[in-house]
């Protein structure tokens, strides 16, 4: 029952996310105890011994093995926007400056803050190769290279970073991933950028909503059988005597 209450709150979560920019979906890895072997054991007659049956083996549960990141591309959406920006590699992550370090998202929907510094929608600051990148002017080009330009004067490129494995990367409050050094973080040569582009959550609705009642059901079933255990037990200490 504990491994479904984990399995609901992810599904939840990807739900909760399904319209987030660049959000990637979780699952859960499930590793399953050791089965037993169940015997049917009869005494044949005085002093024969006892005859033995199998009757097959019975499945003791599982538990969670861990919870996985799926690193899928999402569908890009036109905004129009020229401070939105998707990546076209699903591997590539903007670079982010927060209170605890460099973090990584694909969530590309920046905006400026009062300092006219480019930021994300939590307030810290996006990244480019000098440091955070300052808009001072009016018309925003975001290159396929990642370069900006500014009123057509070259400011900054926004520091992009792959990892050679991203499926360890240890997630963090949910757009946010952290470069641990068995992830292998490298700055790519080369990475393509599209402007006024939104890259979407790669959350499939149905799917999800589908595992959502596939899990509730299972812990249902599952609350019933430990009803009926519990029921039996207290006949079994209450009604029968020694």
């Amino acid at each position: 029952m504990l491994v479904g209450l984990h399995q609901m709150d992810v599904v939840a979560n990807n739900l909760a996310n399904a319209s987030t920019p660049g959000f990637r979906s979780s699952d859960t890895i499930q590793r399953a105890f050791p089965s037993l072997l169940i015997e049917r054991v009869e005494r044949t007659g005085p002093g024969m011994g006892v005859q033995r049956a199998t009757l097959g083996e019975l499945g003791i549960g599982v538990t969670i093995d861990g919870t996985y990141t799926n690193f899928t591309a999402g569908a890009l959406r036109q905004t129009d926007n020229p401070l939105d920006v998707a990546l076209l590699e699903p591997d590539a992550f903007f670079t982010i400056a927060t209170g605890a370090g460099q973090r990584y998202t694909r969530d590309g929907s920046f905006q400026l803050n009062a300092n006219r510094e480019l930021v994300n929608s939590s307030g810290h600051q996006v990244l480019g190769s000098r440091g955070p990148i300052h808009i001072d002017g009016t018309k925003v080009i975001i290159d396929g290279d990642g370069f900006v330009y500014v009123d057509d004067i070259l400011v900054d490129r926004l520091l992009i970073t792959s990892f050679a494995a991203p499926e360890v990367l240890p997630r963090e409050a949910g757009q946010y991933f952290v470069a641990v050094p068995e992830a292998g973080a490298f700055t790519p040569a080369e990475f393509t950028v599209a402007q006024g582009q939104l890259e979407q959550s790669n959350v499939n609705i149905v799917r999800e909503l589908v595992k959502m009642i596939n899990v509730q059901r299972a812990y249902e079933a599952n609350q019933k059988a430990v009803k009926a255990t519990d029921e039996t037990l207290g006949k079994l200490v209450n009604e029968l005597s020694f």
